[in-house]
């Protein structure tokens, strides 16, 4: 009784969104991840797993081109190169070619799914790789606190269409809403070819935590609902492999 009592407890405090934000998904993730699995996309803040848990690190590319193609960012950040861990698995978020199906306990991708442009497709992707019971842990940045906040928020139906017919239809657009209203560039034409010239991946899609929800429950992904709760700037979804 006093057990179940404290986590409740615990649980409201969370909730609520005490805490500094790191310290809240270290919680979480003692909470659900064990075995072994792979974060995606760590950069400068790798999640800290409990102990027992063994974690790969997959990017796009290795820390020395991540390092130099970041270098400016970290300066600007006050972020420090030291805290990029080692590549360990160079792969593609969207695909995941390195890894068999069934073949990890977890899965780890904070700030990932908004710099995808099928945002299903990679879900399917990450759990496809669990084994019955593997844990999806996903962070997003809350589009009320983050410098997407004048952009009208990501729909169920667009997602869908993103996942159904490709996203090639949808591109053009989320480049000039980036120029326009996170940018605030005068020649939004202009700034949108040079992205799509570049094949520059910011964010594609934002979300509020109910609208990713909202989603989560259109997309028929084989998983369940774990937890979810807005954790300061961001939000926190922990899904669990059917």
């Amino acid at each position: 009784m006093q057990t179940g009592w404290r986590r409740r407890l615990r649980d409201i405090v969370l909730a609520s969104g005490a805490g500094e934000w790191l310290t809240v998904r270290e919680d979480l993730a003692r909470r659900y991840l064990r075995g072994e699995g792979i974060e995606i996309g760590a950069f400068c803040w790798p999640l800290r797993v409990p102990p027992g848990a063994r974690v790969r690190y997959v990017d796009s590319a290795t820390k020395a081109e991540l390092l130099a193609t970041a270098a400016g960012q970290l300066t600007d950040a006050g972020m420090f190169p030291e805290s990029i861990p080692e590549t360990d698995v160079v792969d593609s978020a969207e695909t995941l070619a390195t890894f068999a199906d069934a073949s990890l306990d977890f899965v780890i991708a904070n700030h990932v799914i908004e710099h995808v442009e099928d945002p299903i497709g990679a879900l399917e992707t990450m759990l496809r790789g669990l084994r019955p019971g593997g844990v999806l842990f996903v962070a997003l940045p809350d589009a009320r606190h983050s410098f997407d906040k004048h952009r009208v928020r990501t729909s169920v139906e667009h997602v869908l269409r993103d996942h159904r017919e490709g996203p090639e239809w949808s591109r053009r657009g989320h480049y000039e809403e980036w120029a326009t209203y996170v940018e605030g560039y005068g020649d939004v034409d202009t700034r949108a070819a040079q992205y799509a010239a570049a094949d520059v991946r910011n964010h594609f899609h934002c979300w509020e935590l109910e609208g990713f929800l909202d989603l989560l429950s259109a997309a028929g992904l084989p998983a369940r609902l774990a937890h979810a709760q807005v954790n300061g700037e961001e939000f926190i979804v922990v899904l669990r492999r059917d």
